[in-house]
C-alpha cells in the first residue's frame, strides 16, 4: 500500500509539471519565435526481487530472473523541440526569420548576451551620440555582428540586407557596398543548456555546464550560407495547438487516475489501521 502512494503522489507531480510545460506551449502559439518544449519522464530505480532460492532450478531459463518492481516515474527534462515555424510576411525591412538552425545574439548594457529567434527589431539612437543607429529589439537588446559587437548602421534609409546576413548600403549614385558587419547566427551545440531567460530569449545555465567548461564552447558563429536570413518576414511559433490540446486532455485523464489510485490506497490503509485494532 505504501508502494501504491509512492506511485501515485511521483505520477501526479510529473503530470501535474506536463501539464504546465503543454499550458505554458499553448498560451506561447502566437509568440513570435517560440520553440516548444517537451516534457519527459524517468523511471525511479525498481528492486529485483528474486523468489527462487535453488540455483540449479533457473538452468536453461529464457526470461529475466526474478520480479522487477518499479517505484513509478519523475519528471525529468523539458526538451527544446527546434523545429521550423511558420512564416509571418510582414513587409518590414527591419524584421528578420531564420530560415533554418541558429539564434540572434543579443546584447544588453550590462554584458548579457541572450540568444533568440524572434528577429522583430527597431532603430535606436546610438546611446555613445555618434550619430549611428543600432539594431534594437522590444526588451532593449541590440543585435550583435560576427564579432559579438552590436550592429552600427550610418544611414538607415540607403540599407538593405542580404539572406546571408550581410548589410548592404547604396550611396547617391546607386552603388551598392557591402559593411564590414554583419548579423550574425550562432548554433548552440546542445540546447538541453538553453534556460528561458524571458521577453522570448533564453540565456546558457552555466549550472548545468560540467566542469572545466565554458559558455564559448558550447556557442559557435555560423559561418555565411548555413542559414538564411529572410528580410521582411517574421518566424512564428512552432505549437501545433490540436497536439497540445490533446496532450493536455491525455494528462488529464492520467492525473485523474492517478489522483484516485492515491485514495484508494488511502482508504486500504485506514483498513488495515482498523483490522489491526
Amino acid at each position: 500500500m505504501n508502494t501504491s502512494l509512492y506511485i501515485s503522489s511521483g505520477a501526479l507531480q510529473a503530470f501535474q509539471q506536463k501539464l504546465d510545460t503543454a499550458a505554458n506551449n499553448v498560451a506561447n502559439v502566437d509568440t513570435t519565435g517560440y520553440k516548444r518544449r517537451d516534457q519527459s519522464f524517468s523511471e525511479i530505480l525498481a528492486n529485483q526481487i528474486y523468489n527462487q532460492g535453488r540455483t540449479g532450478a533457473e538452468v536453461g531459463r529464457l526470461t529475466p530472473k526474478g520480479i522487477r518492481v518499479g517505484y513509478g516515474a519523475r519528471p525529468g527534462m523539458t526538451q527544446l523541440d527546434n523545429s521550423q515555424g511558420v512564416a509571418w510576411q510582414t513587409g518590414n525591412p527591419l524584421d528578420f526569420m531564420i530560415q533554418g538552425k541558429g539564434f540572434f545574439q543579443i546584447g544588453y548594457p550590462n554584458g548579457d548576451i541572450r540568444y533568440t529567434r524572434d528577429g522583430s527589431f527597431h532603430l535606436s539612437p546610438n546611446p555613445n551620440g555618434s550619430g549611428t543607429y543600432l539594431l534594437a529589439n522590444a526588451n532593449g537588446g541590440y543585435l550583435l555582428d560576427q564579432d559579438g559587437a552590436p550592429i552600427e548602421l550610418d544611414s538607415p534609409s540607403k540599407v538593405s540586407f542580404g539572406g546571408n546576413g550581410q548589410i548592404i548600403y547604396t550611396d547617391d549614385l546607386g552603388k551598392q557596398i557591402t559593411a564590414p558587419q554583419r548579423i550574425a547566427l550562432v548554433d548552440i551545440q546542445n540546447p538541453s543548456i538553453l534556460k528561458n531567460a524571458g521577453g522570448n530569449e533564453f540565456m546558457i545555465d552555466t549550472a548545468v555546464l560540467p566542469n572545466g567548461q565554458a559558455v564559448g564552447n558550447y556557442v559557435r558563429t555560423m559561418p555565411e550560407g548555413e542559414s538564411v536570413i529572410s528580410t521582411g518576414y517574421l518566424e512564428g511559433s512552432n505549437v501545433d495547438l490540436s497536439k497540445e490540446m490533446t496532450d493536455i486532455m491525455t494528462t488529464q485523464r492520467s492525473y485523474q487516475m492517478n489522483a484516485r489510485a492515491v485514495s484508494y490506497a488511502d482508504q486500504m490503509t485506514g483498513i488495515a489501521n482498523n483490522i489491526l485494532k
